[in-house]
C-alpha cells in the first residue's frame, strides 16, 4: 500500500487556541503522508488516497459560532455563545486508500472568548551570528484564566502561493501575528514566521509581535530582546577529561564521548566540569557500570564549556503550581495527552471559568546555549513524554549544532569535533547535561544520522518557580548544582549511552508491537517481536537472537588469515588481542556484526602463538576460505560444555547465554518465562507492563525445576514480555537489566538498588567496542549460568 503513516510535525502538532473572529491552519497543508514515493501534505495525494475531517462534537446551542472544514480540516470561529459552551474538541484527520484500513491523526482546538495578555519568552534570547533557525515563543493568557501558546499561529515556513498554515483573521488571508523588529541591521525578523536572523555578533534589538488587526490593542502585542552572538562556528576548545592517553591522540582508535553544558551561567563553569569528570570517572570505575567500566581503554571522555546567558532548563507542558510559599513554589507537569482519542459526541461542554486555571499555566522559557526543553506543549496524542529533554525546534537547527562540532578545536587549533558531525565516527556519541534537578533524560535521533543524549541531573518529581518580576507569567527558578554525579546520573548516562550502541528499552508501557515497529526490534541486540519468534504459529526458543555462544576469549583480526597448507593457518590479529590466547584453544572465525550474520566457522584449534599471530589448524575437512573473514572479524573461543574426548580431540559442544534447558522449557510451554507454569501454550499476553524485576515463573517445580544458579529467576537469560516501551509481542532476554530499570526497590530489604547491564546487553556493547572483554563479562556470568 502507498501509504505508510501519516502524522503533524513535531513544529505543528500541538494543540490550537482560537477566539472569535479568526481561523485555525489548513490542516490539509499542516498533515503530512509518509508515502512510497516520499513524504507528502495531505493536499497533494496521489489518487486514490484521499483526507478527510470530522470534528467530535455534535451540533447545538453550545457549539454555534464554531464550524469545521470536512475538506480542508480549517476551524472557523465566527462567535462564542454564553455558557454552558464549547470549551475544546478535537479534529480527526482521516486518510483512506481504496479498501485498506484508514489511517488517523487527531489535532485539539480550545476555544476562548478573549486575550487577557501576550508575552514573548524568554524575554531576552540570543540570536547567534548567521543561525538558521532561532524564533520566540508567543505565549497568552486567556480570559478564562487558561495558558496557550500562540507559536503555531504562525507558519514554519514563508507562505507560498495559497499556503494557509496558520492562523488568520475571517476574511483576510494574512497571518495573524505581525512581527516586527527595531534594529534590521542587527536582529531582523521575518514578518510572518518569526524568524530572527543576525549578521552581526553583538548588539540587541527589540521584537515585538502584534496580533491582527494592526495596530494591535492592548494585550495584543508582545515585544523581546534579541541578542547578537557570535556564530556557531565560533571555535571552541577542548578539554580531554580522561580515557586513553588523555584524549586527542587517542580519538582515531577511541570511541569518543564529548560532554556538553546546558543552563550552566558563566560563574559555574567549574561546577560543570566537575560533574563531568566525576561522571566519567564512575562510568570508568565503577563495577556496576559494567561493561563501561572494561572498555575504559576504548572510551575517549571529552568536554567543551559553552556558558548559558540564564540557568536552569525550559519545561513545556502544562504544570501545576502548590507549595507555595510567597512568591515560590514548586509545580508539576501534568499530562494532557488523550488516552483513546477516538470519542464521540461532544468533548467538552461547560461553564467557564474551568476548575483550577489560576495553578495550572505554561512556565517561562530559558535562554540556555543549546536550548534544551523537557516535554511538549499541550497535544492530544503524546509524542514526547513529559520527562524527555531534547534540543528546542523553534531555538536549534541541526546544521547549526554541525556547524558548531565542526568547529570544536584542540588547544593548538586544529579543527578535531568532525568526529561528532553526522556522518563522523563518534555522532551517537554526544551529551548534554541539562542544569535541572526534574527527572528527565533521552537519547534523540537526529535528521538523517546521529545522535545525542540530553539529561538532567537529579530525580526530583517537581520544578522550583517563582512569580516573574514583570508580571508576565512565571519563571523556572534554578535548581542547585549536585556536587556529585549520584546514581541516578551516571545510570542514566549508561542507559542512554547504550542506545548508541543499538540497544533499546525493555520496559513496556505502550500497549502492544504494531506491525509497522517490527522492524525497530529486529534491529536491536536486545530486544525482538513475536512475529520473529514464531514457527507454525507457535513460540519457537530456538529462533532467539541472543542464543550467542559465550566467549572464554576473542580478537580481532589485522588481517585475514593465510593459508599454510595442510590444513594450517596464520591468523594474525590486532595489537594485543592476541595476548589472552593459549595453545589448544579451540576457536571458530566469525564476520563482526551478530544481527543476521552467517553461523561461525568449523573449529580449528591454537597450535601456537608468536607475538600477535596464531598458528590454528582445522579440526575437520570442510574447505576454508580465509576471505570469508576479512580484516576486522573476529576469533572466537568459545565456552565449551564438557568435553568427550580431549586427546581424541573430541570437545564439547559450545554453550550459548541462553541454556538448553530455558530453551527447552520455552519450547515445552511456548511461553515466555513470565509466564506461569500452568498456562496453556501460546497464552494470551497479559497487556501490561511487567514489575521490576520481573521473576521466571514458568517452571513446574518436578518436571522443568527452575535452574539454580543463579540464585534470584529474574537473571535466567531466555525471552521475557516488554521490550522496546511495548507491552505485549515484544521480548527481552532477561527480568533486570539496566535497559529496563536503572533502579529499583529491593522489597526484601527496602532499599534502592541498581540494576546492572544482564548479560546480553553487556555482550553487545562488549562486541562492538572490544571483543577482547568478552573473557571478563563471561567469567561474572559462568557464576549464575545454570548447572
Amino acid at each position: 500500500m502507498p501509504v505508510t503513516s501519516v502524522f503533524w510535525p513535531n513544529t505543528s502538532a500541538q494543540d490550537v487556541d482560537l477566539l472569535p473572529g479568526y481561523v485555525g491552519p489548513q490542516l490539509d497543508q499542516l498533515l503530512r503522508i509518509r508515502h512510497t514515493v516520499g513524504e507528502l501534505r495531505a493536499d497533494n495525494l496521489p489518487a486514490p488516497a484521499t483526507v478527510s475531517f470530522a470534528a467530535n462534537f455534535t451540533p447545538g446551542p453550545g457549539t454555534a459560532g464554531v464550524t469545521v472544514s470536512t475538506t480542508t480540516g480549517e476551524v472557523t470561529v465566527t462567535a462564542v455563545p454564553a455558557p454552558p459552551r464549547l470549551l475544546d474538541f478535537i479534529v480527526t484527520a482521516t486518510v483512506t486508500e481504496g479498501a485498506a484500513a484508514p489511517f488517523t491523526a487527531h489535532k485539539r482546538f480550545r476555544i476562548h472568548t478573549g486575550i487577557t495578555r501576550t508575552w514573548l519568552t524568554p524575554a531576552t534570547l540570543t540570536a547567534r551570528q548567521n543561525a538558521r533557525n532561532v524564533r520566540f515563543t508567543l505565549l497568552a493568557e486567556f480570559d478564562d484564566g487558561t495558558y496557550g501558546d500562540l507559536s503555531t499561529w504562525c507558519p514554519w515556513d514563508p507562505p507560498v502561493g495559497a499556503d494557509r498554515t496558520y492562523v488568520h483573521r475571517n476574511g483576510d488571508n494574512l497571518p495573524a501575528i505581525h512581527w516586527r523588529t527595531s534594529a534590521a541591521a542587527t536582529v531582523n525578523v521575518h514578518e510572518d514566521t518569526g524568524r530572527l536572523t543576525s549578521a552581526v555578533t553583538a548588539g540587541n534589538a527589540t521584537i515585538t509581535a502584534e496580533l491582527r488587526p494592526l495596530p494591535a490593542p492592548p494585550g495584543r502585542s508582545a515585544s523581546g530582546t534579541a541578542r547578537a552572538d557570535q556564530p556557531w562556528s565560533h571555535p571552541v576548545t577542548l578539554t580531554p577529561v580522561t580515557g586513553p592517553e588523555q584524549g586527542i591522540a587517542a580519538m582515531a582508535r577511541a570511541v569518543n564521548i564529548l560532554i556538553l553544558p546546558d543552563g550552566f551561567q558563566r560563574t559555574e563553569r567549574a561546577a560543570f566540569e566537575w560533574l563531568a569528570r566525576d561522571l566519567a570517572h564512575r562510568l570508568r570505575k565503577r563495577r556496576l557500570a559494567r561493561p563501561y567500566d572494561l572498555l575504559r581503554n576504548r572510551m575517549n571522555y571529552f568536554i567543551a564549556w559553552v556558558p548559558s546567558r540564564e540557568g536552569g532548563v525550559s519545561p513545556l507542558p502544562l504544570v501545576k503550581r502548590f507549595n507555595v510559599v510567597g512568591a515560590r513554589a514548586d509545580a508539576s507537569e501534568l499530562e494532557t495527552a488523550v488516552a483513546d482519542v477516538d470519542v464521540p459526541a461532544e468533548w467538552r461542554i461547560a461553564a467557564p471559568p474551568l476548575p483550577a486555571t489560576k495553578d495550572q499555566f505554561l512556565l517561562n522559557e530559558r535562554d540556555t546555549a543549546f536550548h534544551v526543553v523537557l516535554g511538549e506543549r499541550p497535544r492530544v496524542t503524546q509524542f514526547f513524554k513529559l520527562r524527555v529533554a531534547r534540543f528546542n525546534a523553534l531555538r536549534f537547527d541541526e546544521q547549526d549544532f554541525d556547524d558548531f562540532l565542526n568547529a570544536l578545536q584542540n588547544k593548538a587549533g586544529a579543527a578535531v569535533g568532525a568526529v561528532w558531525a553526522r556522518g563522523g565516527n563518534d555522532q551517537k556519541t554526544i551529551l548534554v547535561l541539562s542544569r535541572s534537578g526534574r527527572t528527565g533524560g533521552a537519547n534523540n535521533p537526529r535528521d538523517g544520522s546521529g545522535r545525542y543524549i540530553c539529561m538532567t541531573l537529579d530525580s526530583f518529581p517537581e520544578h522550583l518557580i517563582e512569580d516573574n518580576l514583570g508580571g508576565l507569567g512565571k519563571d523556572l527558578r534554578p535548581d542547585p548544582i549536585p556536587a556529585t554525579a549520584g546514581p541516578e546520573v551516571w545510570t542514566t548516562v549508561a542507559h542512554e549511552l547504550a542506545h548508541s550502541f543499538e540497544l533499546l528499552d525493555e520496559y513496556g508501557g505502550d500497549g502492544s508491537l504494531p506491525v509497522s515497529r517490527i522492524p525497530e526490534l529486529t534491529r536491536s541486540w536486545n530486544t525482538d517481536a513475536r512475529a520473529n519468534l514464531l514457527t507454525g504459529g507457535s513460540l519457537d526458543a530456538n529462533k532467539i537472537k541472543w542464543r550467542w555462544p559465550r566467549l572464554r576469549r576473542a580478537g580481532l583480526l589485522a588481517h585475514p588469515a593465510n593459508d599454510l597448507g595442510g590444513n594450517r593457518f596464520s591468523v594474525p590479529l590486532r595489537a594485543d588481542h592476541a595476548r589472552s590466547f593459549v595453545a589448544g584453544d579451540v576457536v571458530r572465525f566469525r564476520v563482526r556484526s551478530l544481527l543476521g550474520a552467517p553461523a561461525p566457522s568449523d573449529r580449528f584449534i591454537v597450535k601456537s602463538k608468536a607475538g600477535d599471530t596464531l598458528e590454528v589448524e582445522a579440526l575437520t575437512a570442510t574447505p576454508f576460505d580465509p576471505a570469508t573473514y576479512p580484516v576486522g572479524s573476529v576469533l572466537i573461543c568459545p565456552v565449551r560444555d564438557l568435553d568427550p574426548n580431549v586427546a581424541g580431540r573430541v570437545f564439547g559442544d559450545d554453550l550459548e547465554l541462553v541454556h538448553a534447558t530455558v530453551l527447552a522449557r520455552i519450547n515445552a510451554s511456548r511461553n515466555p518465562l513470565n509466564a506461569r507454569y500452568d498456562e496453556g501454550p501460546n497464552r494470551a499476553c497479559t497487556g501490561a507492563e511487567l514489575g521490576t524485576p520481573t521473576a521466571a515463573t514458568n517452571f513446574p517445580p518436578i518436571l522443568f525445576p527452575r535452574p539454580n544458579p543463579p540464585v534470584n529467576s529474574y537473571q535466567i537469560v531466555g525471552l521475557y514480555e516488554n521490550g522496546g516501551t511495548f507491552d505485549c509481542n515484544a521480548y527481552r532476554p532477561t527480568g533486570a537489566c539496566m535497559m529496563r530499570q536503572r533502579l529499583y526497590r529491593d522489597v526484601k530489604n527496602g532499599t534502592d538498588r541498581i540494576s546492572q547491564f544482564c548479560p546480553v546487553c553487556q555482550y553487545a556493547i562488549v562486541d562492538q567496542l572490544d571483543p577482547t572483554q568478552h573473557r571478563f563479562i563471561d567469567a561474572d556470568y559462568a557464576l549464575r549460568y545454570p548447572t
